[in-house]
């Protein structure tokens, strides 16, 4: 299968895994900043599933500051995005950033990874580890940044409560 075909396989698994994800009953940004502030304004009552991309570039380096809650609803938007437009784009950069702790990051950090992906599904998590294998695949990429690390991710979810 070409890296074509690969990326539009893994469009409509992520669209399935998280077709039925409810919007945020929380609030969508916890800190009082302006800058989460403007984040809120911008994603209050949007749908996931049909997000305009420019919404999605202006706000390419956004996903740290959603609740966990938010960033489960909203990921799947920037997922899809990033495999749509999988040539050297922003959006792909701080998904991966988004997805993708360090060593370092989970030794002073664990808990708020822990946290971070606390509502999502197994489905959910393995259309996750798919996005980060393929990038990792892509010769492009095995330059650009650190190694992926599913593991890293995958030591957060397997870690009981």
């Amino acid at each position: 299968m070409n890296l074509k075909d690969k990326l539009n396989l893994l469009r409509r698994s992520i669209t399935e895994a998280f077709m039925d994800v409810q919007y945020p009953k929380g609030n969508l940004a916890p800190h009082d900043c302006a800058e989460c502030q403007d984040l809120r304004k911008t994603f209050a009552n949007k749908n996931w599933k049909n997000i305009d991309r420019k919404i999605i570039e202006k706000n390419y380096d956004q996903l740290p500051l959603f609740s966990a809650e938010a960033f489960h609803y909203f990921l799947p938007s920037y997922l899809i995005y990033s495999l749509e437009n999988f040539n050297n784009n922003f959006v792909l950069e701080f998904t991966i950033y988004a997805l993708n702790p360090s060593k370092k990051d989970l030794k002073g950090s664990f808990e708020y990874w822990k946290e971070r992906f606390q509502y999502f599904s197994i489905e959910q998590m393995e259309t996750i580890y798919q996005f980060l294998a393929i990038i990792d695949e892509n010769q492009d990429y095995l330059n650009r940044y650190e190694r992926i690390s599913i593991d890293g991710l995958k030591s957060v979810r397997d870690q009981p409560n």
